[in-house]
């Protein structure tokens, strides 16, 4: 079972008896389907290191006790959040209330992982803008050294590596919720045998040609984007090491 615990300088998670801790400043959330992931995005410098990185299923998390995924999320968001009492001031944060509506942003701050942003008067003293910037969220990848069938949960995954396929492979249909317009890349070595390769009828080939077999010792990318309105996978690209 899962804890998450807010504390003045941080959150600790307490899952499986192993306990982590992460200051406000780096805690960065990503939702998927019914898992919580919370992990360490950079160090004081700003710049990207070995993340502490915690999947937690809304089923395990025992506290803070809330009502479904959506509560979870905006409960553990208000932790990091500075105006929820947790982490002392902040030079660079976004103060949201129990609505999640904006009450206030401190200058300096950066918002990650958003196309657009719209700050509007809400009875205090906000001018309306809009700031755009390109959104970047991490990939959370998945690897195996050889399956007969690769099936990747999109829930929790984006890209999924095969490092060694020692037999004829199928890629299956993906599990999971998948959402319009969502990717997903598989990368594919074989162990020094060309291995065979088929695809479910789910993927459709865009422009390119799906492959049937690998080439010895070579990496092949396949890169795919989800179409809700044919609930298919399209495959869009197709790149093997030269």
């Amino acid at each position: 079972m899962a804890t998450i615990t807010n504390l003045t300088s941080g959150i600790e998670i307490n899952y499986g008896g192993a306990v982590t801790y992460i200051k406000h400043g780096n805690v960065k959330l990503l939702k998927r389907a019914n898992n919580i992931n919370i992990y360490d995005d950079s160090d004081d410098d700003g710049n990207q290191r070995g993340q502490v990185y915690i999947s937690i299923p809304f089923a395990d998390v025992t506290s803070p006790s809330t009502a479904n995924i959506d509560a979870l999320y905006s409960t553990v968001r208000g932790y990091i959040d500075v105006s929820s009492g947790g982490g002392g001031a902040d030079a660079n944060a976004v103060h949201v209330n129990a609505s999640n509506e904006i009450t206030a942003i401190t200058e300096k701050t950066t918002i990650a992982n958003i196309d657009e942003f719209i700050i509007e008067d809400s009875g205090a003293s906000f001018v309306k803008k809009s700031v755009k910037r390109k959104a970047i969220i991490d990939p959370i990848s998945s690897t195996t050294a050889s399956t007969a069938t690769l099936t990747v949960d999109t829930d929790v995954s984006d890209f999924a590596t095969i490092t060694a396929q020692s037999e004829g492979l199928t890629i299956g249909a993906p599990t999971g919720s998948p959402v319009e317009g969502q990717k997903l890349i598989i990368r594919i070595k074989d162990d020094g045998s060309a291995r065979s390769i088929a695809f479910n009828a789910i993927f459709t080939a865009i422009g390119v040609t799906l492959p049937t077999t690998t080439t010895v010792s070579k990496k092949l990318y396949i890169g795919c984007i989800y179409n809700d309105t044919d609930t298919k996978w399209d495959v869009i690209a197709i790149k093997e090491e030269a």
